[in-house]
């Protein structure tokens, strides 16, 4: 493992603070003594603790951002790891869409590189997921969010050859985690009455993730439309605006159509959320909507609306919760068909 730093390039540097900031390129954990050492055999005259009064200059100034370690590239490579390329719709608002992406990446723990380009691609970024799953829901969040932007999006699977300083999941702590949704889910068992499991599993989504509101669709017969029947948070009732909803509608009834999880950490500004304003003022940033499954077809969504910003394991561990869902449905499900056989 190496260790590095990341800079701000601002001007203002004298020869001293740029021989500094190129020993903490090289080893972020270099001693103020071994810079001053080397200051001396170059010829200039300071202490060690001048070169510490330095570098609380340059990280108040917000030269130094910060200090990270830099991972084996062999570690993040055993990740997965997607190089994508993007191609821009210029239009009258294209300046506020790169300055949202730019927020995207610089906001995006997942993103270890990213860059304006010229020539026949504009944009370049590097994502490393911890599964493939987290792949798929963030990049189907990414082109929903950029949908007015992109106009052209490739992707492809990568190595790491160098690497550049990224947060990656401690293995306890993921392992961890997704130990206590499935205690969570375990202690559920104690329903016996399926409609009170599932609000308990809907009430205990809202609590795990710290969520303002979460809802759970059933589809009609005529898999026309979508009727809630579980929500738990700050909205507890099922007979308000969506108690009923398109299954043509953006958000949701997409989710229905194509059997595909949908997520977004920018829900003001996603063209998938009806009332952006009301999203505004309650605060909310990030959503998440999962399909609930029979037999390869949709029966409904699971969906959970928080004011904080969702990491992709966050979406991941979500997604189990909904799988317990669906497992319950099926379990119904097959014992209405067991019985129906017996009395035939």
């Amino acid at each position: 493992m190496h260790n590095n730093f990341c800079i701000k390039c601002i001007p203002l540097v004298d020869d001293i603070d740029k021989i500094i900031l190129s020993h903490l390129g090289k080893n972020a954990r270099i001693s103020s003594q071994q810079i001053a050492k080397s200051l001396h055999d170059l010829g200039y005259t300071i202490t060690d603790r001048a070169v510490r009064q330095r570098l609380q200059r340059l990280e108040k100034k917000n030269m130094i951002l910060g200090y990270s370690a830099i991972l084996n590239p062999a570690t993040i490579s055993r990740k997965v790891n997607r190089t994508i390329l993007l191609k821009f719709k210029y239009s009258k608002n294209v300046s506020v869409m790169i300055e949202r992406l730019t927020d995207y990446v610089d906001q995006s723990s997942f993103c270890v590189y990213s860059a304006r380009l010229s020539g026949d691609f504009d944009w370049v970024c590097h994502f490393v997921f911890d599964s493939i799953e987290q792949y798929e829901l963030e990049s189907n969040n990414f082109l929903n969010i950029f949908a007015d932007l992109i106009a052209d999006f490739r992707t492809y699977e990568s190595k790491m050859i160098k690497s550049s300083p990224y947060m990656i999941y401690d293995e306890h702590d993921l392992s961890e985690r997704k130990r206590r949704v499935y205690e969570i889910l375990r202690l559920l068992r104690k329903y016996d009455n399926l409609n009170d499991r599932l609000q308990a599993i809907v009430e205990n989504v809202v609590k795990y993730f710290d969520g303002k509101f979460a809802r759970v669709w059933f589809i009609d017969k005529e898999r026309k439309w979508l009727v809630l029947k579980f929500s738990a948070g700050k909205y507890k009732n099922i007979n308000g605006e969506f108690s009923k909803v398109s299954i043509d509608s953006l958000k949701i009834g997409v989710i229905t159509k194509t059997g595909k999880a949908q997520v977004s950490n920018d829900v003001v500004h996603d063209p998938r959320i009806r009332y952006p304003e009301w999203a505004k003022k309650e605060k909310l940033r990030s959503f998440a909507g999962y399909p609930l499954m029979y037999k390869g077809q949709s029966l409904g969504v699971l969906a959970m609306f928080s004011e904080k910003r969702f990491t992709p394991l966050d979406f991941e561990l979500l997604g189990i919760f909904c799988e317990q869902i669906s497992k319950e449905l099926a379990g119904f499900f097959e014992a209405q068909e067991f019985l129906a056989d017996k009395l035939a």
